[in-house]
């Protein structure tokens, strides 16, 4: 069975747009949807990027 994706809940909680996301790491929508699923990983500088701008908890997206 597939885990729950925890970054992904999290957006939804919180009210943070897939888009909201892509700005802030400057990335396409198609590049940081598979970030945020697991496909590829989110590089140190947009992690820091997204725990500094959007408050992101820094085990959600390590």
């Amino acid at each position: 069975m597939e885990e729950p994706n925890e970054l992904l809940g999290y957006l939804k909680a919180n009210h943070i747009p897939q888009s909201k996301v892509a700005e802030a790491i400057g990335r396409s929508m198609s590049a940081t949807n598979r970030k945020i699923n697991h496909h590829a990983d989110f590089s140190q500088s947009e992690i820091r990027k997204l725990h500094y701008d959007l408050k992101i908890p820094l085990e959600m997206l390590i």
